[in-house]
């Protein structure tokens, strides 16, 4: 006897990923190659992955996230998938200020902690 396939939460997860990321075209669209989405580096695919499952815990709807994303590359434009992905992170940064999940002021200045040699740890 033949079983029934039924898919699992992270099946029905993925097609729906799979779904807002076919949605986002024109100038949000993801960068690809061969129909697969690129990643020129690790923070991008991490800072891709931290929009995914922000917004799947329910902090912020993923049309917020798209919307801010379309704002960021009109007004900071992008070309290459590393500009595209900085627009990401500048969507991901406003997205979670809009949730209250982080405040701007201690972004910034983790920032600079970083850029100036002070932390070198996320944590």
């Amino acid at each position: 006897m033949e079983t029934a396939y039924t898919p699992c939460a992270a099946d029905t997860a993925g097609a729906e990923l799979d779904r807002n990321v076919t949605a986002m075209t024109g100038e949000i669209a993801m960068p690809r190659a061969n129909g697969e989405l690129v990643f020129d580096a690790p923070w991008q695919s991490r800072a891709f992955g931290m929009a995914v499952s922000l917004s799947k815990a329910g902090h912020f709807t993923w049309d917020t996230f798209r919307g801010e994303l379309a704002r960021a590359i009109r007004e900071h434009g992008q070309n290459g998938v590393d500009e595209y992905y900085l627009r990401w992170l500048d969507a991901l940064e406003a997205s979670m200020a809009g949730s209250a999940l982080i405040d701007h002021e201690a972004l910034h200045a983790r920032e600079h902690e970083f850029r100036d040699g002070v932390r070198d740890e996320v944590f």
